[in-house]
């Protein structure tokens, strides 16, 4: 392929050094679905969960406790009942999966365990950072950081998402959902969620004497009596956890690798363990990345680092992104310190707008009467070529620097493909508008008073000794 600069090449070749050093999975375009609303989505899940045969993988921040989280347990439970053979594998957060206690994600697939404690498995992963932080109460706890990772997983189908499993997500809640079918991708992430589980990961456990409640009587939806659990601690260090996700890129495909339209290549990221593959990976694009190209970026929570800035500032990108207006924030109106977010993520924002020429930079801001915006990802177009970024990061500070995330790099000259990206961001900008300098002049983005909970001053200078954090 030809090259654009001495630095920068088209977007192929930074594939093929790519995959010199990290696993990566030849598709056909049309082995790749694009979903586009909550409900998509939500369908979408249950088909999958209904026709698995073999097994089940699952990583989430949670699960809800709503009516239609419990339909999705229901399917479960149908299925493991269906299939005696299916192995399901669910990971959550330590401290978002505890949280609630009897309204928990821990409480609601408790029945699902107890029913089936052959088929079903659920781990909880506390991240390291709460060993020292530990103390804190919940929700705060999340705050220091949390396993974000976003996977669901149905024999050899894999769906890439930013959401989560609960109600809001599944009906007024925006995000972004890739549906990729690849035996070997599936195998690959199969394996993140299964990684010596027992061993790195607190397990979830019903006592003995429940687990003889008979499946073809009792389901989730039916069965209402306390169950108890107890959460094994996992046996071997951080640094164990850390040596087997870096394992995974030794991960090697069982089909050949030969030349093919479409490319995914799935990158992990966890700071506190110095794992920084998703980091690395979107660095080396960016470098490498022709000066012509398009970039689209979204993001629900904008609060890019600072080397992230750097690169798409330095090298004179067309960017367009689109993020959340305050009202489609999911902190909007929001109990306590949460219900000054919105405002803070407005102050990251302006400075992120004053960032850029007006001539590099279209900034748009979702705004749809009673959704919130949560979607993420990255959209690259270079001539015939196009790379997308999907997965659970925000691209932002805590992305990099404190949560547990997964996401995917999909490149591909495969026409159809192509458009049905740009159609999938073209969408997700629906509903939305222009951000021009007139914005921060409206009353509603100005601080307001010294001590005003939810706009005052003080935000200010909280937000940027927090800034890590968001």
């Amino acid at each position: 392929m030809s090259r654009a600069g001495p630095n920068a090449s088209a977007v192929g070749d930074v594939i093929d050094d790519l995959r010199e050093s990290t696993p990566s999975f030849p598709l056909d375009g049309s082995d790749v679905t694009i979903l586009h609303s909550p409900s998509d989505f939500y369908n979408q899940l249950l088909h999958n969960i209904r026709h698995a045969t073999s097994r089940i993988s699952i990583s989430s921040l949670y699960i809800g406790n709503d009516a239609l989280s419990r339909e999705l347990v229901q399917a479960l439970h149908d299925a493991c009942k269906a299939t005696p053979s299916l192995e399901v594998s669910i990971v959550l957060d330590y401290s978002r999966g505890q949280r609630g206690g009897p309204t928990s994600s821990v409480a609601v697939l408790t029945p699902l365990l107890n029913a089936f404690p052959s088929n079903v498995s659920l781990h909880l992963y506390r991240v390291p950072q709460l060993d020292r932080w530990g103390f804190l109460p919940p929700p705060f706890d999340e705050t220091i950081g949390v396993s974000h990772t976003k996977v669901y997983l149905c024999d050899d189908t894999l769906i890439m998402s930013g959401a989560n499993l609960s109600g809001d997500y599944f009906t007024q809640r925006q995000d972004r959902y890739m549906q990729l079918h690849n035996a070997d991708l599936a195998g690959f992430y199969h394996t993140f969620v299964k990684v010596h589980p027992n061993t790195y990961r607190h397990r979830v456990l019903v006592p003995s004497a429940t687990a003889s409640v008979s499946s073809n009587h009792t389901t989730p939806s039916e069965d209402r009596s306390p169950l108890t659990t107890s959460v094994v601690p996992p046996t071997t260090s951080h640094v164990d956890f850390a040596s087997a996700l870096l394992s995974l890129q030794d991960y090697q495909p069982t089909t050949p690798r030969w030349t093919t339209t479409t490319m995914a290549i799935p990158t992990i990221q966890f700071s506190p363990l110095d794992i920084l593959h998703d980091e690395d990976t979107l660095s080396h694009v960016l470098h490498r990345l022709p000066a012509s190209s398009r970039i689209d970026i979204a993001s629900g929570y904008l609060n890019f680092p600072p080397f992230l800035i750097r690169l798409l500032a330095d090298r004179a990108f067309h960017l367009d992104v689109v993020t959340a207006a305050p009202s489609a924030n999911g902190f909007f109106n929001g109990n306590g310190i949460k219900g000054a977010l919105p405002m803070a993520y407005s102050l990251i924002e302006a400075e992120f707008y004053d960032r850029f020429a007006t001539s590099q930079l279209t900034l748009r801001e979702f705004n749809r009467d009673g959704w919130t915006f949560h979607a993420k990802g990255m959209w690259i177009q270079h001539q015939d070529e196009a790379l997308t970024v999907v997965g659970s990061s925000n691209f932002g500070q805590r992305s990099y620097g404190r949560d547990l995330e997964s996401q995917v790099f999909l490149y591909t000259t495969d026409a159809t493909l192509q458009s049905k990206l740009k159609d999938e961001y073209s969408r997700l900008t629906q509903h939305s508008e222009p951000v021009t300098a007139a914005l921060w002049k409206r009353p509603e983005r100005q601080l307001q008073g010294l001590l005003n909970w939810k706009a005052g001053h003080w935000i200010r200078p909280a937000m940027r000794a927090v800034k890590s954090f968001l």
